[in-house]
């Protein structure tokens, strides 16, 4: 494994606004020799810049106690900043708690594999890197995970008991009859928008816009001449059908009412 040898307050320029204090740090053991070293707060425009559209394996590392948390991104940018919205930051699990908690001025990501091109790594193997690395943390450093499952790209391995389970059922959900004031919707929605949500300022392509509608293609069953290309939602209304009909359709690739759907244009 490897290690810093100094972490000091001279590596790290604090802003006077901080609201976490500094050190003292430990030394992070990392997984593997890093291809980058970050210090979040004052890298975030870099951490964007280096791993756009780069398929990576990252480890966080907290300064304050050492833990560790391993995770892979096939898109490296979008999955890296998203640990600085605050949106995100809400979720309750481990890697966000602890960011929340000690700031992230007191921790460090590295990226331990740099894969290369989003669009020529297979996500199977993406994920086989990231195993190796939880193999690691789950044997050799079990007090520091913050990972939940040893398993890469699942929550496998995690369960929640039994009495949490009954603790969440019907009037004892704290979620359960609970209505939203609208300040309180206004401030979710405004911690989605523009700078704050993960894809602001990505433009997409027409062909990425073209996958993201799933488009139909409807063909006249008998003669195969083409009707039109539809959204599903399109679809559904324009042929007066219910959106199960129409998967049931599309996966049978059958014909209904004299007409053929396909999620690919016939030859």
């Amino acid at each position: 494994m490897f290690e810093i040898t100094s972490c000091t307050n001279e590596n790290i320029f604090l802003s006077a606004i901080s609201l976490f204090p500094l050190g003292p740090f430990v030394k992070p053991i990392f997984l593997n020799e890093p291809v980058r070293v970050y210090y979040p707060n004052l890298n975030r425009n870099l951490i964007g810049t280096d791993n756009r559209k780069r398929v990576v394996i990252y480890q966080w590392t907290n300064l304050i106690n050492g833990h560790i948390y391993i995770g892979s991104a096939s898109t490296g940018s979008t999955r890296l900043l998203n640990y600085f919205s605050p949106s995100v930051l809400l979720r309750n699990l481990p890697i966000y708690n602890s960011l929340r908690k000690y700031g992230h001025n007191n921790f460090c990501l590295a990226i331990l594999e740099d894969l290369g091109s989003f669009k020529q790594v297979p996500k199977k193997f993406i994920l086989e890197r990231e195993q190796y690395y939880l193999n690691i943390l789950f044997t050799k450093y079990l007090d520091r995970k913050l990972n939940l499952s040893p398993t890469a790209g699942t929550t496998l391995g995690f369960e929640h008991s039994n009495i949490f389970k009954l603790n969440r059922k019907g009037s004892l959900n704290p979620m359960f009859g609970k209505t939203f004031s609208p300040e309180f919707i206004a401030m979710q929605t405004r911690d989605r928008k523009g700078k704050n949500n993960p894809m602001f300022g990505i433009v997409k392509s027409p062909a990425t816009i073209a996958k993201l509608q799933k488009l139909v293609y409807v063909y006249e069953a008998e003669t195969l001449k083409i009707i039109g290309i539809f959204s599903t939602v399109e679809c559904t209304k324009h042929f007066k059908m219910g959106k199960d009909t129409l998967t049931k359709y599309l996966d049978s690739k059958l014909s209904f009412k004299g007409k053929i759907f396909s999620s690919v244009q016939l030859d």
